[in-house]
């Protein structure tokens, strides 16, 4: 392992997957590891659905990157040439969701079964509960819920009212999106843990940066402190045990 610096945030990126075999019917595979670029991550996810194997995946990103949902047209600031000159990458997401921002956050994929009796409801509640309490163990008192109205259309993840999210007070901490599969739910996720990178904020029209000011919060703001990133990544591992 190499231990790498990006986006202000040092943390092990794995060469190769660190995963678990689930020990029973109902248990999620554990997979740790940091693909080299934003398609990359995003076609393992894709992976990942197809084998349709209850998985938890969480992972970093090598650069400062913006993914959008499925088949959504990007904003214009970020259709252009900009990013890729700022150093910015940029990548569709398999699930649907607005523009998510990447490079000082914690995200995860979650692999679901779409068996009979089955519920998307319980299985996200149960997603938001999890990240929940990983949030708790850093004193940060989260709300979620499951069944609020979305705004429509979601441009950004983090400024718009959406179900399956985490909040504190009004502001937004952390988002889900999902998509269907044949047999399988994937369902990615992003908690931003520090503040936006440098990179991104300074591609941002204004309004968008002051939208993100207004309603996003980092965990390390809400914590009032600074966070370890393996520590992050351990105390979400542990609340999603029971997911």
């Amino acid at each position: 392992m190499d231990t790498i610096t990006g986006a202000g945030l040092q943390h092990e990126r794995l060469s190769s997957p660190v995963a678990e075999r689930p020990s029973g019917p109902a248990a999620m595979r554990v997979i740790v590891h940091d693909e080299p670029t934003a398609a990359g991550h995003m076609a393992y996810d894709e992976r990942l659905a197809d084998e349709g194997i209850p998985t938890l995946r969480l992972f970093r990103w090598n650069r400062p990157a913006l993914s959008f949902g499925y088949r959504q047209r990007p904003p214009a600031w970020i259709a252009g040439s900009g990013p890729a000159a700022a150093g910015v990458d940029c990548v569709e997401r398999p699930t649907g969701g607005g523009v998510a921002v990447h490079g000082s956050d914690l995200s995860c994929s979650v692999v679901r079964a779409r068996r009979a009796g089955a519920r998307l409801r319980d299985v996200m509640a149960a997603l938001c509960e999890g990240m929940a309490r990983a949030c708790r163990a850093v004193d940060v008192a989260v709300a979620w819920n499951v069944d609020v109205e979305a705004a429509t259309p979601i441009a950004y993840c983090l400024t718009q009212t959406s179900p399956y999210a985490l909040t504190v007070g009004r502001r937004k901490l952390c988002g889900f999106a999902v998509r269907a599969y044949g047999a399988s739910w994937l369902i990615q996720g992003s908690l931003l843990v520090r503040a936006i990178p440098e990179a991104i904020q300074r591609l941002m029209p204004p309004s968008v940066r002051h939208a993100y000011d207004a309603r996003a919060i980092c965990l390390e703001e809400a914590a009032g402190m600074g966070l370890n990133d393996a520590a992050v990544i351990d105390g979400v591992l542990h609340a999603m045990r029971d997911v």
